[in-house]
């Protein structure tokens, strides 16, 4: 999810801000294993689950040309199993195909030269979205691959998952889990790490002092990113241009040679090089002249 930010007055901005909201979140969980691992670990029902690296904001980035993507939460388990959490609170009409577009990507680099398929990790690309964004009145939706005639599996490994925050009971677990990104006073939080690590950001100085830094260094790197992403786009169209305008002139200067020659009729010309018929009589009136 792409950042967005204005500076302004931190404490008075924290104050509004729960784990749902992306800087926050961002802030919140990069390093932090065991508020990680509580995510997926609930949401997918394993006890299990052991965080080994988190990264927030991670950028995975594609060819030139190409779309990349940015994963809000990319974390690795002991067992080498891939992670992405996304937080989402306004409607996306694409949200499924991006998900799909995060597990291709994932997929993509976690897979070196010659690697054999098989070993490919499991990926998980969990979507906790405040709202149904299904649209079947359901809390959590477990999407797999599977035969279409059996209903059986296909067993490759990749897997998505859409939790509806606002539709998750809070006497389950996983409502529990949903009430806590969604609250914005710590104290009314059930899971301990969740809520002294909200505590820290929004009650002491350290904590808000360390959170007003990293909102500036997010807003500094969306400007930077932009304009490095407008020195790109204007390259590309200078680039193109150029590749045009040459095509153009030399178009043109075989056209004058044919003109020249007298042997081709100017509406062949015109067909053959792919110029308008008026510019090849405009260029035989200033060869005439």
């Amino acid at each position: 999810m792409q950042r967005r930010f204005s500076i302004g007055n931190t404490a008075g901005m924290l104050r509004d801000m729960c784990l749902m909201d992306n800087e926050f979140f961002s802030v919140s969980f990069d390093g932090d294993r065991a508020n990680t691992q509580l995510m997926p670990g609930i949401i997918l029902g394993r006890d299990d689950l052991s965080v080994v690296s988190v990264k927030t904001q991670k950028e995975i980035r594609n060819m030139p040309d190409l779309h990349s993507v940015c994963l809000d939460i990319a974390a690795t388990d002991r067992d080498g199993n891939l992670y992405d959490i996304e937080i989402q609170r306004a409607h996306d009409p694409v949200e499924r195909m991006r998900a799909r577009f995060y597990s291709a990507m994932m997929d993509v680099r976690s897979l070196g030269e010659g690697m054999d398929y098989g070993r490919l990790p499991q990926s998980y690309v969990i979507f906790i979205d405040e709202h149904d964004a299904i649209g079947r009145g359901r809390a959590l939706y477990r999407m797999e691959r599977m035969d279409s005639e059996t209903c059986e599996p296909y067993g490759d490994g990749s897997h998505i998952i859409h939790v509806s925050a606002s539709l998750a009971d809070e006497g389950t677990d996983l409502g529990k889990l949903m009430h806590d990104l969604r609250c914005t006073d710590p104290e009314k939080m059930y899971y301990t790490g969740l809520r002294e690590r909200t505590s820290y950001f929004k009650c002491t100085e350290e904590g808000k002092k360390d959170m007003s830094e990293a909102f500036r260094k997010m807003y500094e790197s969306d400007i930077e990113e932009a304009m490095k992403e407008g020195i790109r786009k204007g390259i590309r169209k200078g680039i193109k241009e150029g590749i045009r305008k040459g095509s153009d002139e030399r178009a043109e200067d075989s056209a004058r040679r044919m003109i020249q020659d007298g042997s081709i009729p100017l509406p062949k010309i015109a067909e053959f090089l792919g110029l308008p018929f008026d510019e090849v009589e405009k260029l035989k009136s200033s060869i005439d002249i």
